[in-house]
């Protein structure tokens, strides 16, 4: 209820509505196809018989990105934000890293749709790879979540993170494969690449729409140790400080 209340909130009062979530990506999508596939001419090498547009590998990425980046710029101040839940009410707070992350969800899987649907006009089509997607998603989620209560601790205490949390946003948008393949990464730079969480997930969700590949399983076990590693660690450092959130905020 609290998730489907936040999405609501989000466009309460524009003439479109929920419209905008799907707006919004393609608009991006636009944006940067437009810079990096005109512009620049980024081209993506083809795999086997396998020939994607720049487009659609593009938009795999920026999907998996714009979920990440929500619940970074979200959970800087949702304590904050809340601070009536903190100061009056006996509120479980840890459920807001849920909240953030089931929106961000509703969003990603609202942009997932609009990329198929971009994919099937430039000329894909659908793999039963794609029953792998809800696997992804949870691994996911537990990710995101955990840096949700990671990051909304720090925002408390460390009011400054909210004017960073921009830059680090960035920092993962340019450090993972999406405008550019992974080969084309100088080896001695690839460990960057390699220690961004989000790599994983856009190499991903680009095999399972654009090349209608699994992930390697070394990496799809990494992946989820990493995640819940971040998942638990995150519920643990926010139950440990919150009995602190009434004195600051």
């Amino acid at each position: 209820m609290m998730v489907k209340r936040d999405v609501v909130a989000r466009y309460k009062g524009s003439w479109l509505g929920l419209f905008w979530s799907a707006i919004n990506p393609l608009l991006l999508m636009m944006v940067y196809g437009f810079v990096f596939g005109v512009i620049f001419k980024a081209r993506w090498p083809a795999q086997g018989d396998t020939e994607v547009s720049f487009i659609v590998l593009l938009f795999c990425g920026l999907v998996v990105h714009l979920m990440f980046s929500d619940v970074l710029s979200r959970s800087a101040s949702v304590i904050r934000d809340n601070a009536n839940y903190v100061k009056k009410v006996i509120f479980p707070l840890s459920i807001f890293g849920g909240v953030i992350s089931g929106s961000a969800l509703f969003h990603f899987l609202v942009s997932f749709v609009v990329l198929l649907l971009v994919a099937g006009f430039m000329g894909g089509h659908m793999s039963w790879h794609i029953l792998f997607l809800p696997v992804l998603l949870l691994q996911y989620v537990l990710l995101c979540t955990g840096v949700a209560w990671l990051v909304s601790v720090l925002g408390v205490f460390f009011k400054d993170l909210t004017h960073v949390i921009g830059f680090i946003s960035t920092v993962f948008l340019f450090t993972c494969p999406i405008f550019y393949p992974i080969d084309y990464v100088p080896e001695q730079y690839q460990f960057v690449l390699s220690a961004n969480p989000l790599t994983y997930y856009v190499e991903a969700v680009r095999g399972i729409v654009a090349f209608h590949t699994f992930p390697p399983i070394e990496a799809f076990l990494t992946s989820l140790l990493v995640a819940l590693i971040v998942f638990i660690v995150g519920f643990w450092f926010f139950r440990k400080t919150k009995g602190s959130f009434a004195d600051v905020v």
